[in-house]
């Protein structure tokens, strides 16, 4: 009898879950499961065998690199125009710690078939997963196309996602202060009528963080605000580079932020012809560059369910470069109100996480991308991800 075969990839704290997902989803057609280790087989009562293999970074951490580096070395070299979604992929492949083969027998029931890959896709869901077939096309558990060896892919944007139980591996205990603050955040999100997860725990503990000075926030504002207007400017009816750049040197004449720019940001700018999905994906930086002009103080932060005032922050930048800083604007705000603001983003980004997985519309009027982005500024401005640098942030939900 002939075999398909599928690759099961995710990034998980117990490793058993993933067996015992199968065995749950697969029970009312199984005559026999039998789990041994990092091999199980389940017996389907056609009498033909699903047989799974599994590496995991608990204990075959070398085998699991040297899986996942090459992976990414293979999709590294895929030609595509989407490239801020391949960048994304291949951080994913880099965080996945599990990875299991499924080999199950085929014949010509095609219903089958299909049962046993929806079944998977199930699995998949239960744990955060991504299921590689042969083709090396990888999808979701919804069965929607993350990226292919053709360099396609059925997402706009895309960001790594780990599973919350690995959130707690080495960290800190919580304290009283952090608990404090996760019960604002629900109070909030009830009132909002957002759903949340209970045990999510903060993203970086009121011990871990590291708030950024004022003028080096004001500074990354300054950056961010030039390359979302360059951006603007590049996806308007008839684009000219050399108009958008002379905006770009408009903001640099008041602001200096030439040597503000990133690695990736210096680079999009001096890519002569820039694919129209990079500067969609950098005209979302608005949403960052007002985070950080609220933490100074200078604008509000309304509910995340519409974009920002982007003429009003245009004005104030054109209108105070003269001063060569927005600094003293406003009033810069404490700590406690920055980190309360991170943590009810977090949990406004699990809500749209969780929602997208389920294939389900995002709740209580939140605009997924809004809160995208807020969440990557906030993690930078509070030293989330071990306090790395702009392009290396990779917010978890």
């Amino acid at each position: 009898m002939e075999k398909a075969n599928l690759t099961l990839y995710t990034v998980i704290g117990d490793f058993s879950r993933v067996a015992e997902s199968m065995r749950v989803r697969f029970q009312e057609v199984t005559k026999m499961f039998t789990p041994e280790d990092d091999r199980w087989m389940i017996l389907l009562q056609d009498d033909t065998m699903i047989r799974c293999s599994m590496m995991e970074s608990g204990s075959q951490a070398d085998q699991v690199a040297e899986h996942t580096e090459g992976m990414v070395n293979y999709f590294v070299r895929v030609d595509t125009p989407l490239t801020a979604i391949k960048e994304e992929v291949i951080r994913q492949i880099q965080c996945f710690n599990c990875i299991v083969g499924i080999e199950f027998e085929l014949d010509d029931n095609r219903d089958r078939t299909s049962y046993i890959i929806n079944t998977f896709y199930d699995v998949a869901g239960d744990v955060n997963g991504f299921l590689l077939y042969p083709s090396m096309s990888l999808f979701d558990s919804k069965g929607k196309l993350l990226f292919s060896v053709k360099g396609e892919s059925e997402y706009e944007t895309f960001r790594p996602v780990a599973n919350s139980d690995l959130l707690e591996v080495g960290r800190p205990e919580e304290r009283d202060v952090d608990q404090a603050r996760r019960e604002r955040s629900f109070v909030r999100l009830k009132e909002a009528g957002v759903p949340y997860m209970e045990h999510l725990p903060c993203e970086v503990l009121d011990c871990e963080a590291m708030i950024r000075k004022p003028e080096e926030i004001a500074r990354r504002a300054a950056a961010l605000f030039a390359v979302a207007l360059y951006s603007e400017v590049m996806l308007s009816e008839n684009p000219d580079r050399e108009e958008a750049l002379g905006f770009v040197a408009r903001v640099d004449e008041g602001y200096h932020i030439m040597d503000e720019f990133t690695p990736l940001e210096r680079a999009y700018l001096d890519t002569p012809s820039p694919e129209q999905y990079d500067c969609i994906q950098f005209l979302w930086r608005y949403e960052c560059c007002a985070v950080l002009l609220w933490t100074l103080g200078i604008i509000d932060l309304p509910y995340p369910s519409a974009i920002c005032d982007v003429p009003y922050i245009a004005r104030l930048f054109f209108d105070h470069k003269e001063n060569g800083t927005v600094l003293g604007l406003g009033e810069i705000r404490d700590r406690q109100e920055i980190l309360d603001e991170a943590d009810l983003t977090l949990r406004y980004d699990w809500a749209c996480v969780d929602a997208r997985v389920k294939g389900e519309e995002t709740p209580a009027s939140l605009d997924g991308g809004v809160v995208m982005e807020r969440h990557y500024a906030f993690n930078w401005l509070i030293g989330a991800s071990d306090g790395a640098e702009w392009d290396e942030i990779q917010p978890t939900t």
